[in-house]
């Protein structure tokens, strides 16, 4: 990968909570739409990386570079107008409102962020190609017949959806993925497998994400980075962490290894 085709880059990532370091030298790269998983056990740090990705919190040391920029420094929602997309282990949405008016919510959200005209308050008086973008939205999750539900009363799996949805809204050029299929039933899960599929293909949009259905990671990704106790122990290609004997006994477990192969 040359350095031009790179869109994400972390080098020497260290994070502390306190006095315990979290995140102990981490350095990876993503390129232009390529998709790359982090897997691990409970407590291996991925979550704590997507924060110092996305800018949730500070890292000690090291630096993150997105898009040609040093964005180290900047904070979350700055990196979210460059173009980073991001979801969350529970699923964040405007509760009290409808699944139609969240996304309208976020692509309003955008189109400011651009200083394009958005028209009149949505909650009155939506313009007609917003309105049609966001539904256009919810249909592409499958969800637009939950258009008016309120996001309270949806199913989980529904939510996580909606939320994928409001990250689409955003146009990005990268999703940070945490667990997006967790909870789901299998079936929502390779729903959800199809739709991330169908935006890489359509849209080349790159893909960060933390998963530990490894059918759903040998669907979507084309490398893969293991961490255990803050720290990367194999980097490589699907194949190639696949069949690194300690990635393969310790996290995949041989029945799963045997059942991919």
């Amino acid at each position: 990968m040359n350095a031009q085709s790179l869109l994400l880059q972390a080098a020497d990532l260290r994070v502390n909570y306190g006095a315990f370091e979290v995140i102990r030298g981490v350095s990876l790269s993503v390129g232009d739409g390529e998709a790359l998983a982090i897997i691990g056990p409970n407590g291996a740090g991925k979550t704590t990386l997507f924060k110092a990705l996305t800018g949730e919190v500070n890292c000690r040391s090291g630096n993150v570079n997105f898009a040609g920029k040093d964005v180290t420094s900047m904070p979350a929602h700055e990196r979210t107008i460059e173009g980073m997309g991001r979801t969350f282990q529970v699923s964040r949405v405007f509760l009290e409102l409808t699944a139609l008016e969240n996304v309208v919510v976020a692509l309003e959200s955008r189109r400011r962020s651009r200083g394009e005209h958005t028209g009149a308050w949505w909650h009155t008086a939506p313009p007609p190609d917003l309105l049609a973008e966001a539904v256009g939205l919810l249909d592409q999750l499958g969800i637009a017949s939950l258009r008016g539900e309120t996001a309270a009363t949806l199913s989980h799996g529904d939510k996580k959806r909606l939320e994928l949805a409001l990250a689409l809204a955003l146009e990005p050029k990268i999703l940070m993925l945490d667990e997006p299929t967790a909870g789901m039933a299998p079936a929502d899960r390779m729903r959800i497998v199809e739709v991330i599929l169908r935006i890489r293909r359509e849209k080349g949009v790159a893909v960060v994400m933390t998963e530990h259905d490894m059918d759903v990671i040998f669907s979507l990704a084309d490398s893969v980075m293991v961490m255990n106790y803050g720290e990367v122990i194999a980097a490589g290609s699907v194949e190639e962490v696949r069949n690194d004997p300690t990635v393969r006994e310790v996290y995949l477990g041989k029945d799963m290894y045997h059942a991919a192969g």
